[in-house]
């Protein structure tokens, strides 16, 4: 697989020196290798591959087998960027999908044409040029239409290396390596993005290596305003990991609405006949509101934002809080942070600011249901105080607010990460994946406990506790001289920080 040293030549850095440029010629020169390769439909197919374009392998059969679950492709128009052989091409193509192809390395492209020609399938057109550190070609040279309801890459997902042992050449590192000085997944998005290749409703499919964890891929999609989700795994035998990331346009069937005032965003999506995937944002409520019904105190500049979701079957209410204020807490995460502050989730949702100087609730959610015979409609509301402004809110606690974190956290920027990370986890269509609650739940329950290891002290009913554990249902057990006490409600629960 990708992940090997390739015939026992290290992986390198963007430069090459003569003797790696000098093989490659010598390899092209060579003969060529014939293969077959077995699609998950069961077809056969015989390929004969020239030296230093990539062969069908173990993840190509991998991302064959998630882009056969995405259905039939009905002439929808998709793109494969680094088509190699031109395999995966020619599946898309016997699978119903209008289907055009990239691939920066000349000997690719020659070799994928003659591929889908002799395999009757001539109306894919294989083009030079592509997306990598630098582009190569213009877009209408390698993607000539406006934009696809597919984009695919079988990414090179090994990152380069620089020592003193022998390379490989260009174009065998443009199908194993990504030798881009960021990343290469977040060029991709970049380009996706700014080129607008991909359609309104489509998806994103990429394979990316161990070197992200499912966080960073999410920060990487809320970066160019998608959402992301990791759909499935494959390990190798020496142990190796390579995933399947979908990135698509969040909630893009129900757009983000939004209102100057309303009286509250959680109540005008719960109590009216908005469609699951709705969401509103306001800048101003006449009548906001927490948890017990705890009147909202509106900050000079604010985020007020609700989501009309459909509850998890694997989440109860109670991890489905913990959830949500662990998704805010990443949008403020995903910028660089003020010397000396901290971002702390304090259970079950509540999210606390802390400088040297001052600390206070920066934000909090709120998950509400009503039932009406056998349908059940839920809403996430999520609010930020963002600035102070020349009048401060009053309340009876300490109000934090985002820009004591980083002046970065704007209105518009957190609604935008708050949607993109709102539609990776609860958005579902026929034509996405599910999303792993398990994955996302642990990660939440992780940060709950930094919360409570960062406490000074826990007050509960006058008694001074320790943190014991967070259980798998939400709640907490708290413990002290006198025995333990499980919580599933933190009004009683005292912090000092």
């Amino acid at each position: 697989n990708k992940g090997f040293a390739f015939n026992n030549y290290a992986v390198s850095g963007p430069l090459f020196d003569d003797d790696s440029v000098a093989r490659e010629l010598e390899l092209v020169a060579g003969e060529t290798k014939s293969m077959n390769w077995e699609s998950p439909t069961g077809e056969l197919f015989c390929l004969e591959i020239p030296h230093t374009v990539y062969p069908p392998r173990e993840d190509t059969t991998f991302l064959a087998k998630n882009l056969l679950r995405l259905g039939p492709g009905k002439r929808r128009r998709c793109l494969e960027i680094g088509t190699g052989s031109g395999v995966l091409s020619l599946f898309c193509h016997r699978q119903g999908w209008e289907v055009s192809a990239c691939d920066v390395n000349p000997f690719a492209v020659a070799c994928a044409r003659q591929f889908l020609e002799s395999n009757h399938a001539a109306g894919v057109e294989v083009r030079e040029g592509g997306i990598g550190p630098e582009n190569d070609g213009k877009l209408e040279q390698w993607s000539p239409n406006d934009n696809y309801e597919l984009i695919f890459w079988n990414m090179p997902y090994i990152r380069a290396v620089s020592n003193d042992q022998a390379h490989l050449g260009p174009f065998e590192e443009a199908a194993l390596i990504d030798t881009s000085k960021t990343s290469l997944i977040s060029l991709t998005l970049l380009n996706i993005k700014n080129l607008g290749l991909l359609k309104k409703t489509g998806l994103i499919m990429l394979t990316v290596g161990e070197g992200y964890d499912e966080a960073e891929l999410v920060n990487l999609c809320a970066k160019y305003g998608f959402a992301g989700r990791v759909v499935d795994e494959l390990v190798f035998a020496d142990g190796e990991q390579l995933r399947i990331l979908v990135v698509w346009h969040p909630f893009a069937y129900h757009p983000l609405v939004h209102k100057d005032v309303v009286s509250s965003t959680n109540s005008e999506l719960l109590h009216n006949d908005w469609p699951v995937g709705s969401s509103l944002a306001a800048q101003h409520q006449t009548d906001g509101h927490g948890r017990y019904n705890r009147q909202w105190a509106n900050a000079a500049q604010l985020v007020a934002c609700s989501w009309k979701i459909s509850l998890p079957d694997k989440l109860t209410p109670a991890t489905t809080q913990i959830v949500l204020g662990y998704l805010v807490k990443q949008s403020f995460e995903s910028v660089k942070r003020k010397q000396k502050t901290n971002i702390l989730l304090k259970w079950p949702n509540d999210l606390i600011v802390l400088t040297p100087h001052k600390s206070g609730k920066v934000s909090g959610v709120l998950l509400e249901s009503v039932s009406i015979g056998n349908n059940t409609t839920t809403v996430a509301g999520i609010g930020i105080n963002i600035s102070e402004g020349e009048k401060p809110a009053q309340h009876d606690f300490f109000i934090g607010y985002a820009d004591w974190f980083s002046e970065q956290l704007t209105p518009s920027y957190m609604i935008t990460q708050l949607h993109c990370r709102m539609a990776s986890v609860f958005e579902s269509r026929v034509d996405l994946p599910p999303m792993n609650f398990m994955a996302i739940k642990k990660l939440a329950f992780s940060a709950i406990k930094n919360g409570f290891m960062a406490s000074s002290k826990l007050n509960y009913r006058n008694r001074t506790m320790t943190f014991k554990c967070l259980n798998d249902d939400g709640t907490v057990s708290l413990a002290d001289s006198n025995g333990e006490v499980i919580l599933d409600d933190s009004e009683s629960l005292q912090w000092s920080f």
